[in-house]
């Protein structure tokens, strides 16, 4: 199980825990997308018509092949067949129509989803008018979200690509969910989680309503939303606080291990950090009553490194995670994912590595066969059994070895950064001779930029670094984006406080830099104002070092 991988098995409990809300249709004809989604390409009208040609010529040919004294009567029996379909469509409308205006409750409009031959016309209409009932608070929902009629009702229209039901999709718009019911709002979000559409304006209008008007989420529907805004990569903030003030709440008295494993992997994945809501779950994980298992215990572990959640009651956890593991319990690429979420803590010790860097292990893990994510953790892990654990002596990677050669790709947001770093730094240096820019640190990460003084506080040239050891001053420069920090807390996810501390393990004095303070849209004046403030801060905690070593 890889870090943070929300795979169909790993949310299998919750989706089965989830509630099953008959308002799947709501969220059925908010989605326009699934097909572009799950890849399945609907027929063109060329490829129809073309269809349509191939059949008609076929009938053509059978036709032909009939004796002729018996073609009138085989067109006799066609056209009476579709005589009498036509004749029973209609009975079936007119009774529809009959009992449709007689009803006086939802019970008796959900009675009429029995009908035989319902069209999804008809469906439709019932489906409008439950809801238009439910939402003049008429009926409850709670009434009808295992009803078999509604869920019969909502798979005639979902089964259904007529014209009729496309236009009915794209003509509803957004004004029609906000009169929804908090139950019928989450399973529109469900819905769309579903069809893996990330329908922004819908979502953001639902996620305000849901905060606006509901009183209370329970853990099941507060699973449900932290799970679908993962899924969808949703993070609003506002909605996750409002989840976690009910969380609080609900956690306490909660006996599902499975649930709770869901709700703590989803708060990992959308890197929302809130350390009252962690310790509170981390208190279920030591209830004899509470059946966690041992891949449930790497999945949470691994959502504390990614949030970089430290407090009293985690490390608790972490002494006694740390005192049963054993890489005998598990794959060598989980135990690769368990080894550096103890890493990140802080918490890893030398026979946990030593046996993760054993080179028929590693040669084994061949490298086509880790993904770019897992070579880049060898890499870190295989940085701190050299710069950080003092007691290791255990093997290392191979400095040959094909890991070392990866290529560490930038997103285009963080490269925009880098950009305007390069930019800056241009500006403020003599020249570009007296620093370097986002370069491999053979780490499993890249450094955004490096520059040193001697012990005047003058620069010196790259090409002298070598021969100018003495005195010099290292100093990395790390620029972290958005997606570099925690929501909720604003303290940087786990790789990204990993990567600190290695460069502090080498002998680097550090310059982080925020998004906050540090725009692309701001011009060069400004950047180098603020990096010129970094930099003296630099300047000045060196000085601070001297005198007092004096």
């Amino acid at each position: 199980m890889t870090m943070l991988q929300f795979s169909a098995m790993l949310y299998t409990a919750t989706a089965r825990i989830a509630p099953r809300s008959s308002w799947r249709f709501t969220g059925f004809v908010a989605c326009n997308s699934s097909t572009a989604v799950t890849g399945e390409i609907s027929a063109t009208p060329e490829d129809n018509n073309a269809n349509f040609s191939k059949i008609e010529a076929v009938v053509q040919k059978e036709e032909e092949q009939q004796p002729k004294d018996t073609s009138f009567q085989t067109t006799f029996h066609m056209t009476e067949e579709r005589n009498g379909r036509k004749k029973r469509l209609n009975d079936s409308n007119t009774v529809f129509f009959k009992q449709f205006q007689a009803a006086k409750s939802v019970n008796d409009l959900l009675d009429l989803a029995v009908l035989p031959n319902l069209s999804t016309s008809n469906a439709l209409k019932l489906i409008s008018s439950i809801t238009n009932q439910i939402n003049s608070g008429k009926s409850q929902t709670l009434d009808i979200e295992t009803d078999e009629r509604f869920i019969h009702l909502s798979k005639i229209v979902k089964n259904d690509e007529s014209d009729e039901v496309k236009i009915y999709k794209k003509s509803n718009n957004l004004s029609k969910y906000s009169q929804l019911s908090t139950p019928a709002m989450i399973e529109v979000i469900t819905s769309l989680r579903e069809q893996r559409d990330r329908n922004t304006p819908l979502l953001k209008m639902l996620s305000y309503n849901i905060v606006k008007y509901n009183i209370a989420l329970n853990l099941n529907q507060c699973a449900t939303l932290l799970y679908s805004m993962a899924i969808l990569n949703f993070p609003d903030k506002v909605l996750l606080e409002k989840i976690a003030s009910d969380l609080l709440e609900c956690v306490p008295k909660s006996k599902n291990a499975a649930l709770n494993k869901s709700i703590i992997t989803s708060l990992g994945f959308l890197r929302y950090k809130n350390t009252d809501i962690l310790d509170a779950l981390c208190n279920t994980l030591f209830l004899n009553s509470m059946d966690y298992k041992f891949l449930d215990y790497s999945s949470i572990l691994q959502t504390f490194a990614a949030l970089q959640h430290k407090s009293l009651k985690a490390n608790s956890f972490l002494e006694k995670f740390t005192e049963c593991v054993s890489p005998f319990q598990t794959s060598w690429i989980e135990w690769l994912d368990i080894t550096w979420a103890l890493a990140v803590l802080g918490v890893v010790e030398p026979r946990h590595v030593k046996i993760l860097l054993d080179p028929v292990l590693v040669e084994k893990n061949a490298f086509n066969q880790l993904n770019i994510s897992k070579i880049l953790k060898l890499l870190n892990i295989n940085a701190v059994a050299q710069f950080v654990l003092k007691d290791y002596e255990g093997p290392f990677l191979n400095k040959d070895s094909e890991f070392n050669n990866v290529s560490i790709a930038r997103s285009k947001e963080k490269q925009m950064y880098i950009n305007a770093l390069l930019e800056t730094l241009t500006e403020m240096l003599p020249s570009p001779s007296y620093f370097k820019i986002n370069f491999d640190t053979n780490m499993g990460f890249l450094l955004d930029a490096e520059y040193r003084i001697n012990s005047e506080h003058r620069f010196i040239k790259v090409e002298d670094w070598n021969e100018q050891s003495n005195n010099v001053q290292r100093i990395a420069i790390m620029v972290h984006d958005y997606h570099d920090y925690c929501i909720g807390q604003n303290d940087l996810v786990g790789s990204q406080y990993l990567y600190t501390q290695l460069l502090k393990a080498r002998g680097y004095e550090i310059i982080t830099i925020s998004y906050e303070n540090f725009s692309v849209q701001d011009n060069v004046k400004k950047r180098v104002n603020y990096l010129k403030q970094c930099m003296n801060r630099i300047k000045e905690t060196k000085s601070a070092k001297q005198i007092k070593l004096i």
